[in-house]
């Protein structure tokens, strides 16, 4: 049969298959909308919200970050398509498909998945839009993670595309100097400025890992890709930690003055990260985004009470918790 332009083929199989792109998007719209409080995803610790806030005040400074994030994008696209390999369906397929999975539950567009050879156990992310965003995994976390922990970790990822914390995370890159030798931001800044910027860049950190639990297959996943980061990890070796031996350890680590090292770091200290997901492990908004992974006779706590729970978990100072 000789087809034209005008020529109408029913398949059957296709049958009662909406392929309107625009339904598509427009349920896709209404998803991530019934997920948002005030513009921002339900789950984000309200700490990282607050902080933001606070950045925002400051003059110019985000509309300088959002520059800095459009150029440092892509530039670290190029870098990456010389020295990375791109996943997609034809290699690195499973992390493809864990990237395409994460991104569609939380409803931001398809990253870009690279992989970079670097046996550090760490990802980034680069992003100056939902659109289109560059996702890394360095080789050392992708050969000592199991699949599972990894989806936790690109679910992580994810979680900072789904919160636009790329503009905000440009602006840590420059109080570290990240992008050349011409010195740091942090020169320039008064001492709270960049105290608040860092302290804003660990309760991300918080969110994030409560986007990796919403993405995981097992909310025991999202708890372990935490333990390992504490410990390092073994090749061939599984360890169990202790929740209750790693609450004695914080105990004893907000008494002393080593407390002052993390002021001026980006991350929570590992232990901290571990209790705050299992704190979020038990919150009744986890499984409105996953009813599926609710197990019979949990009991809940509500969004709130988990947030309380993790200010204090993470709060370097007394002041600091239930800020």
């Amino acid at each position: 049969m000789r087809l034209t332009s005008n020529t109408m083929i029913d398949i059957p199989a296709l049958s009662g298959i909406n392929i309107d792109f625009g339904a598509y998007v427009d349920k896709m719209r209404r998803n991530d909308e019934a997920h948002r409080v005030n513009g921002i995803p339900d789950y984000a610790f309200s700490l990282d919200y607050k902080l933001r806030e606070e950045i925002r005040k400051i003059p110019f400074f985000y509309s300088l970050s959002k520059r800095v994030a459009v150029q440092a994008e892509a530039r670290q696209r190029q870098l990456l398509t010389a020295g990375a390999v791109l996943a997609g369906p034809n290699q690195f397929a499973d992390l493809y498909d864990m990237t395409q999975d994460c991104a569609k539950r939380l409803g931001i567009g398809s990253p870009n998945l690279y992989i970079l050879n670097n046996q550090a156990l760490n990802a980034f992310t680069y992003a100056s839009d939902t659109v289109t965003p560059t996702i890394v995994l360095y080789s050392g976390i992708v050969e000592r993670m199991t699949p599972g922990e990894l989806k936790c970790v690109i679910g992580h990822e994810c979680g900072h595309v789904h919160n636009e914390h790329s503009v905000y995370m440009s602006i840590v890159d420059l109080l570290n100097g990240v992008f050349g030798s011409v010195g740091t931001l942090a020169q320039f800044l008064s001492a709270s400025t960049v105290l608040l910027y860092r302290q804003w860049s660990r309760a991300a950190e918080i969110t994030c890992d409560r986007a990796g639990m919403i993405c995981a297959d097992r909310v025991e996943d999202a708890i372990s890709v935490n333990k390992k980061l504490a410990y390092g990890t073994f090749i061939n070796r599984e360890e169990t930690l202790d929740l209750e031996d790693l609450r004695r350890q914080l105990d004893e680590l907000s008494q002393t003055a080593s407390v002052f090292t993390e002021v001026g770091s980006t991350h929570p200290a590992s232990i901290r990260r571990v209790l705050a997901s299992d704190a979020f492990s038990r919150c009744e908004l986890l499984y409105e985004w996953r009813p599926e992974l609710k197990k019979p006779g949990m009991v809940l706590e509500t969004k709130e009470e988990v947030d309380a729970k993790c200010a204090k978990i993470t709060a370097l100072f007394k002041e600091q918790q239930g800020r």
